[in-house]
């Protein structure tokens, strides 16, 4: 392999594309064709029926793609869709550094979101639709998500997974419980903003939602889908309540729901960008997960209730998720040190339970939650590729690695 990661990232810093009024108005799809990178949309049925939409670029410039080469997927996190990866400048968003440098690159969507609300049994509009929290997007929709990029990439190589927020909290999850079949299938775990335990977790829109029992409510009235996009329709318009009190997304915004001193750590133009495409909806479930670990102060199951727990767990209380069982994965943990949700505090604990794992482990400063997507540096990740490149990319005759 020939590539200077040092000059590369020199060189990449030294570019900054000034063509934010040729794109604000665009959406995803048109923003790739503007950047010029071609794209395919592909379908995943999971085992329990929910029909996903993945998302493949390949080189820009042309119509190919990278099929021969190593896979990497981008996991979105919470509220998030796939568009959230490529809302920053061109040579600051993840997905395109990584095609530019001749891997396989897919962007998933959990389920519940903009792009994912089919299923071969139920519509958004059924309550079983709605049934699952990041527990059954790690069970579920990763390895199905997996064991389709593996049959459509030739390079017969396990993929590098990335995720951010809620995308890492569905694969520990799903560790702890089958960790053996993740092994098989990921190379590399790089997780941004890890989610596990939330002691710390200072984001005052989720203080507000535990404390007034808005998820509690929200069950009662039948409401299943949370924050859904604009795009979609809705069994309750919180979009437009979500846009009223918490948008025009803005770093006062942010210093309440997931950043401190957004000013500095998020491009300003960009952040205009992102909320074009934010929120993209998620299960009522996936909120309430979260609510319960925070209230239980544990990483733990999640809360059906003491009779349908003890049916479910054989105990009034949901079971901690056991992360000493994660072995053999190689991961990476970055969080930032204004991060509301992920918090250093938390993520140092996280770093503790599974350290035999953790091959590089770092809290970057100006660094918040959102800034992973539309930060104004993305220096940090030199580090991260240059041991992508150097132990986890085989170099052989079919791939394309600059």
């Amino acid at each position: 392999m020939n590539l200077n990661i040092k000059e590369f990232f020199k060189n990449l810093f030294k570019k900054k594309s000034s063509n934010f009024d040729e794109i604000k108005n665009l959406n995803i799809k048109e923003l790739l064709q503007y950047y010029k990178y071609p794209f395919e949309t592909h379908s995943v049925e999971t085992k329990d029926g929910y029909i996903l939409t993945l998302f493949r670029l390949g080189k820009k410039n042309s119509n190919n793609f990278f099929i021969n080469s190593q896979p990497v997927l981008f996991q979105h996190g919470i509220l998030d869709s796939s568009d959230g990866w490529l809302c920053n400048y061109e040579e600051r968003c993840f997905p395109f550094l990584f095609s530019d440098l001749g891997f396989d690159v897919w962007l998933s969507n959990s389920r519940g979101n903009k792009y994912s609300k089919s299923h071969i049994k139920y519509t958004p509009k059924d309550f079983e639709f709605w049934q699952f929290s990041f527990n059954e997007l790690g069970l579920y929709d990763i390895p199905s998500i997996l064991e389709y990029i593996n049959n459509n990439n030739n390079s017969k190589e396990k993929i590098i997974y990335i995720g951010h927020s809620q995308g890492t909290c569905m694969l520990f999850s799903a560790l702890c419980q089958n960790c053996e079949y993740f092994a098989n299938k990921i190379k590399l775990f790089i997780a941004l903003a890890p989610i596990a335990r939330l002691n710390n977790m200072s984001s005052f829109l989720l203080l507000t939602l535990e404390k007034l029992k808005i998820v509690k409510t929200c069950n009662k009235l039948g409401i299943c889908e949370m924050f859904p996009s604009g795009d979609n329709e809705s069994n309750f318009d919180f979009v437009n309540i979500f846009n009223k009190y918490f948008m025009p997304m803005n770093n006062f915004t942010l210093s309440f729901i997931t950043d401190n001193n957004s000013k500095d750590t998020n491009d300003q133009e960009y952040m205009e960008l992102y909320k074009k495409f934010f929120p993209s909806g998620c299960s009522l479930n996936c909120l309430s997960h979260f609510a319960h670990i925070i209230n239980k102060k544990k990483f733990c199951y999640f809360d059906y209730g003491k009779i349908p727990n003890y049916k479910i767990y054989g105990s009034a209380e949901p079971p901690e998720y056991d992360l000493s069982k994660i072995k053999n994965i190689p991961i990476i943990l970055i969080c930032g040190e204004e991060d509301k949700l992920a918090t250093p505090p938390d993520v140092e604990w996280l770093n503790e339970q599974i350290k035999e794992n953790v091959i590089y482990f770092k809290i970057i400063p100006k660094i918040g939650h959102t800034s992973f997507l539309i930060g104004n540096d993305i220096s940090w990740f030199e580090d991260v590729m240059e041991i992508i490149l150097t132990k986890y990319v085989v170099n052989n005759n079919n791939a394309n690695y600059y």
